[in-house]
């Protein structure tokens, strides 16, 4: 590097400067989970290094654009992965292209197939006054964000009778014949909102004046 003073004078110095060429690679982070489940928009965000776009091809289900925000406010553009079929295993192909738009793969990633996790019913105890609303989740420890549930429906298990009730509320004509300090089974029907069949919840609360 040559620098000219006030003077005119040249003053030459050796001045090198490395920079780091990386091979072109990808992979795929999974912000939620590291399997895929069935009946789910699975959130896939591909990562290329050395290309300018990137891509995905699933096998074993499909891949829809999208962008999303998780609890913490962290914005993603990737992809929902819903599997389709009754495969035990989904493989996921990552491509890009490079600035002049030449296509490459950059592996295939698999990963395993499970259902979507059952929702368990909340509470412990039931009033015999008041009665009790029946609420399922998936409790405070679940990856999944965005999931509700809303409860159609189910049982109240008193000695050899099962008494019905419809919607969330379970009333308290039901404990009419049972002493508080008591337990019961109380079993409920509910939907995820989105996606999935009725499935069912069950729990023992203890009853209550």
């Amino acid at each position: 590097v040559t620098i000219v003073n006030k003077s005119g004078v040249p003053y030459t110095k050796p001045w090198e400067w490395k920079v780091a060429i990386v091979k072109a690679q990808g992979s795929i982070s999974l912000p939620e989970m590291s399997v895929l489940y069935k009946g789910w928009n699975n959130k896939v965000v591909p990562v290329v290094a050395g290309a300018v776009s990137s891509s995905i091809a699933v096998d074993g289900g499909t891949a829809t654009k999208a962008s999303w925000t998780d609890a913490e406010g962290n914005k993603y553009d990737g992809y929902y992965v819903n599997v389709t079929g009754a495969a035990k295993y989904v493989t996921i192909t990552l491509n890009g292209k490079d600035k002049d738009g030449k296509s490459k793969s950059f592996g295939k990633f698999k990963y395993k197939v499970k259902p979507f996790p059952k929702a368990e019913l909340q509470g412990t105890t039931i009033s015999k006054t008041t009665g009790f609303k029946a609420v399922v989740s998936l409790g405070a420890g679940s990856p999944f964000t965005g999931v509700a549930f809303t409860v159609i429906g189910g049982s109240v298990i008193v000695g050899n009778d099962e008494v019905p009730f419809t919607g969330d509320r379970v009333p308290a004509s039901a404990l009419a014949k049972v002493k508080a300090g008591k337990r019961v089974a109380v079993e409920v029907t509910y939907k995820r909102t989105g996606g999935g069949g009725p499935e069912s919840a069950s729990g023992f609360l203890k009853v209550i004046p």
